[in-house]
């Protein structure tokens, strides 16, 4: 199923309409929603929108133009900066965001320095969109915000003081540096947290000692925060001595506080030096199991005897959870090919799928002698495994060329899609005429996944060699010129073969199946809500997750979320994603990270923040969510802005803190925990 048929069998799962719904509202907001959802600058339903008498309409209507993209927007938003609603020009300021069109900083800053009232809200955008436009005019308000000098008056500087440092991080090169050192040190926990993590993410060169010193702030997440940033990269940069970085990056591995080790741990790892083995060891046993793994990955990345023992016994099964046995068996690979042999050559025979495929992982980071133990799961009876085992293969033995044809050629006749795109990908390698030819084939045979594999593969070349592209104009590869109905495959090609694209022609309008009915029904039943939506996530071994889902957000994708709740998509599948302190991902039936449910939905950047743990959509690119999503285990705002956030987690953390690799949901549900 593709984008156009997502909501064909949606309207009828639907609950009943809420009752007393405003007819004219409802009449106002759909067509808004299906503007936004083909992605078409509609300025004759737009145009109204912006100027009705009711603020939601407004809002709703100046989000759609921001999310649309299109610069013709402009020109409806900047009047909506002197709105009468002050959510309105909260809503506007982001719109431009969003947008991203540098002409709108001049008319953001005039704004500013108005004399009239603006909201926190509003002025906290505003700081948000400076950083985001990013010209030199931009750059230069928010080092006036952070130095607390400038035109703009001080109560509305103070307003906008804490936002915009969090935010200056996105000014790369322009980014005030200097007054963010100043903040480092400032008596404000809210200030000096923000000041660094933005020095954080800068890697700002002369900003090393203050880092080091945040290691011992009384704040974890500023010392949470610090661990992160000093990396050997950074050290590097900032010409600290390594030995000094980790020596302090080791203190921290006793931090009473599970994000700091984690973190600290993690750094550390870059490094790859033996002297931290000695304290990261007993964290290999520590009570936080997400630590545990942190530990095998450092143990793994810094070498030394000492690792290997305990790693050794750390893979035991009745030692840990499969998640941190995964982490050490793969650090044990890194460490002593020898000592990994024997339990390597169990997993690899394992009954658990999961197991095989993470000995792929292991024995191909050993390189090309481990071929010939990769190559018997070519035949695997699981697609997965057969897959991952022949991209290895292929990858390690470059004497065995014609065995792998017969294989490849073998899964490209079959009818699993994810076999044969990694088989393509093998039949033509390089952009020769025969390879060509195959992916011509591939592409006429209409199949979603394979034509999406043939653009990446094209794109990869044109990269390399531009001419890849001119001989597609041959009369037997014109087929590949047609424009394609899927929008999918046209925003792919803009970004993957933006010549091609060219040729195709824009992405938009999308043709998404609906009627303006289903756009009213999807009006009333969450952008008119009385209340949000409740899901539970329920976890072997680990606990409950309750989910609040927030539909006035991100309506369509909390409406593709539900409709997967509904069909128990989810059930039983497994975390196949947990970066320990960082998120956890799942909605990948395969348990690979690769799955979908073979459509996607195009993105809903609000104005939320993932500052405590948030339900966003995962992507591979603009407008490519479809059943993946993840949950944030620590503030992280670099992702605000960049991926769809459609929930929030209520209630106790505990068992979102306990998710492992691997460990299966039971379970998601519409409803509270009983």
């Amino acid at each position: 199923m593709n984008r156009c048929g997502l909501f064909l069998t949606l309207i009828g799962a639907m609950p009943a309409l809420l009752p007393a719904q405003d007819a004219a509202l409802v009449g106002s907001l759909a067509p808004i929603l299906m503007a936004e959802d083909r992605r078409v600058l509609d300025t004759t339903v737009l145009a109204r929108a912006v100027e009705h008498p009711d603020p939601l309409v407004r809002r709703t209507a100046i989000t759609a133009i921001g999310r649309i993209g299109d610069h013709a927007g402009l020109r409806l938003l900047l009047p909506r900066l002197s709105d009468r609603d002050p959510g309105v020009v909260a809503t506007t300021f982001f719109a431009l965001g969003l947008l991203g069109d540098t002409t709108a900083s001049g008319p953001v800053v005039d704004r500013l320095r108005q004399s009239d009232s603006l909201t926190d809200e509003a002025l906290a955008e505003a700081a948000t969109t400076l950083a985001r436009l990013g010209d030199a005019s931009s750059a230069r308000v928010i080092r006036d915000l952070l130095g607390d000098v400038g035109e703009i008056t001080g109560s509305r500087r103070q307003a906008m003081r804490a936002q915009a440092t969090i935010e200056s991080w996105r000014l790369g090169a322009n980014a005030p540096a200097a007054q963010l050192r100043t903040l480092a040190s400032d008596t404000s926990v809210s200030l000096r947290w923000r000041a660094i993590y933005a020095l954080g993410r800068l890697g700002e060169a002369q900003s090393g000692d203050l880092l080091v010193g945040a290691l011992r702030d009384p704040v974890p997440l500023i010392r949470e925060t610090a661990a992160k940033a000093l990396t050997r990269r950074f050290a590097e940069k900032a010409g600290l001595d390594p030995a000094t970085i980790v020596s302090e990056l080791a203190r921290a591995f006793a931090d009473r506080t599970p994000g700091v080790r984690i973190n600290a741990l993690q750094a550390a790892a870059s490094f790859r030096d033996s002297s931290m083995v000695t304290d990261a060891i007993p964290l290999l046993v520590d009570e936080d199991r997400t630590v545990r793994i942190a530990a095998a990955e450092a143990l793994g990345a810094a070498g030394g005897h000492a690792g290997i023992v305990v790693l050794r016994d750390a893979v035991q099964p009745d030692k840990n959870d499969w998640g941190v046995r995964q982490a050490a068996f793969l650090a044990l690979a890194r460490l002593d090919p020898a000592a990994f042999a024997p339990v390597g050559q169990q997993w690899l025979h394992s009954p658990d799928p999961f197991d095989r495929l993470a000995a792929i992982v292991a024995w191909s980071a050993l390189g090309p002698t481990s071929a010939s133990r990769i190559e018997p799961l070519v035949n695997d009876p699981d697609s997965r495994v057969s897959g991952a085992a022949l991209a290895s293969w292929v990858r390690l033995d470059s004497t065995a060329r014609g065995r792998q044809q017969v294989v490849a050629m073998r899964a490209w006749q079959g009818e699993d899609q994810a076999l044969r795109s990694t088989a393509l990908r093998i039949l033509a390698p390089t952009p020769t005429d025969a390879s060509l030819d195959l992916l011509i084939e591939a592409w006429r045979g209409g199949v979603k996944e394979i034509r999406m594999t043939v653009l990446e593969m094209l794109g990869g070349w044109a990269r390399r060699d531009p001419g890849v592209v001119d001989r597609l104009a041959a009369p037997s590869r014109r087929a590949i010129l047609e424009r394609p109905d899927d929008a999918d495959l046209r925003a792919l090609a803009h970004r993957q073969l933006p010549r091609l694209g060219e040729v195709w022609g824009p992405i938009g309008p999308v043709e998404t199946g609906r009627t303006f009915e289903d756009y009213r029904q999807l009006v009333s039943v969450y952008l008119l809500a009385t209340e949000n939506p409740k899901v539970t996530i329920e976890i072997d071994r680990r606990g409950t997750i309750e989910l609040e889902l927030l539909p006035r957000q991100a309506p369509l994708t909390v409406a593709n979320f539900l409709r997967l709740v509904d069909r128990r998509y989810f059930d039983n599948g497994r975390w196949h994603r947990v970066v320990p302190n960082f998120v956890v991902q799942d909605g990948d039936p395969t348990g690979t990270g690769e799955g979908g449910p073979g459509w996607s939905i195009r993105d809903e950047i609000n104005r939320l923040h993932y500052d405590v743990p948030m339900l966003g959509m995962a992507l591979s690119g603009p407008d490519t969510g479809g059943s993946q999503w993840f949950i944030n285990l620590s503030p992280q705002p670099h992702l605000d802005g960049g991926y769809t956030i459609f929930g929030k987690v209520t209630g106790s953390y505990s068992a979102l803190k306990r998710i492992l690799p691997g460990d299966q949901i039971r379970s998601i549900h519409r409803g509270g925990a009983p």
